[in-house]
């Protein structure tokens, strides 16, 4: 169990050597395949600095291959219920780490979709079915709340502390985040946030006080919610920072920003104007087919993100997203501020450039050496990010065009989106 734990924590402090190591020892040792999710953390660790790891893939792919044939025999000779779910779910993982494999290593294509297929299959399996109909009627909801009169003038808080990061999974979200958190005064809290943790309390607090049709008890309460929601901010980066190792004695500048990122809290841009109307909002937009294709083939924890791995699922969760932002622009216009990711990997200096003087702040020229920065990284782009910029996934998906071909069609007319990047002092390249 410890190896495994400071396995997967070395990962995220980017300490490969170390990391492959623990988890070197656990699929060694594990006879019983208790920590299956091993397997998973061994192989971020091979795409991410394989000479770390003696011998490469092959032991762990050997390991790999018997254990699908054995449990795949055993869910096919016939289980209980309780144990068809368990087994679905290791080959689930067990899957999708060849796919890994063979999309980083071998470039068998065939062969990686055949096990991304066989993965989806059997996750697809544990899941309840999706419900098209509550992303319709949430979708139809936030419309119909948040039309054009909805927000009072003067109501919210006056900050602008919060930074809010939104956009569909897999958009570029980090790498913005650590070009923001590499300012001196701005920190990055990471994935979970303070603002959407609170939703349902700020809901209902604003229902509830909207009831009663008095504009100054409805002020007040949106002015404590939106209080509320910085205290913790800043009680977050206090304890974050309490925790954090540092290499010298010196003492971080107390920050005047902070990054809030859930990519899904798109749909709740309504509330996010009506608490903070001075806050920017940072949407990261990123070429359509991309997106979803990294979206499909990622891993996401258990949750409401498993129908990413569903054509139809997935592409009805695009479609929605496509139209709220729509509708933001529509009933708050310019309010959202757009972000390309291909033009923020394409002129990092200018974007980064243009982020910061959106903020308000004077620039700092740490933010460019943004990957240089040792900080632990606990997202599904964790290596990613410490490389600084690269281009790998532009138009990536094409390397499986035909067996996305489906998906493209789905997609329909969204597979385009001439979005464009709207920093006020961005000067376009030529």
């Amino acid at each position: 169990i410890f190896d495994y734990s400071r396995g997967s924590s070395l990962i995220i402090l980017g300490k490969y050597a170390e990391a492959a190591e623990d988890l070197r020892r656990v699929i060694e040792n594990d006879s019983e395949r208790l920590f299956k999710d091993a397997f998973t953390a061994m192989a971020k660790v091979l795409v991410a600095k394989e000479d770390v790891v003696p011998q490469g893939w092959g032991p762990m792919v050997k390991v790999l291959e018997e254990l699908i044939e054995s449990y795949e025999a055993t869910l096919d000779a016939g289980e209980s219920l309780e144990q068809q779910h368990l087994l679905a779910e290791a080959l689930n993982r067990l899957h999708h780490v060849m796919f890994t494999y063979h999309d980083a290593k071998t470039k068998n294509q065939e062969a990686a979709w055949k096990h991304l297929t066989n993965s989806y299959k059997y996750k697809m399996a544990t899941v309840e079915p999706y419900d098209a109909n509550h992303e319709s009627q949430k979708l139809l909801s936030t419309k119909a709340v948040f039309h054009k009169n909805f927000w009072s003038p003067g109501i919210g808080s006056q900050t602008n502390l919060p930074i809010f990061i939104i956009g569909f999974v897999r958009s570029g979200s980090t790498l913005l985040e650590r070009v923001l958190d590499a300012h001196p005064e701005i920190v990055g809290t990471g994935e979970d946030s303070v603002f959407n943790g609170r939703l349902d309390h700020i809901r209902n607090s604003i229902v509830q006080a909207s009831i009663s049709g008095d504009m100054l008890e409805l002020n007040q309460v949106v002015e404590e919610m939106a209080d509320s929601v910085a205290f913790d901010m800043r009680e977050r980066w206090k304890e974050i920072d309490a925790n954090s190792a540092k290499d010298d004695k010196t003492e971080r500048t107390e920050p005047t920003r902070f990054t809030d990122k859930m990519l899904t809290n798109y749909f709740n841009v309504g509330f996010i104007h009506m608490l903070f109307p001075n806050a920017l909002i940072l949407h990261v937009a990123r070429n359509p087919m991309d997106v979803i294709w990294s979206a499909y083939k990622h891993e996401f924890p258990p949750g409401g993100l498993d129908y990413t791995s569903d054509f139809h699922s997935l592409a009805n969760m695009y479609h929605s997203y496509r139209e709220v932002m729509l509708h933001w622009d529509s009933v708050l216009p310019g309010r959202v501020t757009h972000v390309r990711y291909e033009d923020l990997v394409n002129d990092m200096p200018g974007v980064a450039r243009a982020i910061i003087a959106a903020t308000g702040l004077d620039w700092d020229d740490n933010v460019l050496d943004f990957h240089k920065k040792k900080q632990a990284v606990n997202t599904l782009s964790t290596s990613q990010v410490r490389k600084g910029i690269y281009k790998d996934s532009m138009n990536a998906w094409k390397k499986y065009e035909k067996q996305l071909r489906p998906l493209f069609k789905l997609v329909g007319d969204e597979v385009e989106w001439d979005l464009k990047t709207t920093l006020p002092s961005l000067t376009p390249t030529s």
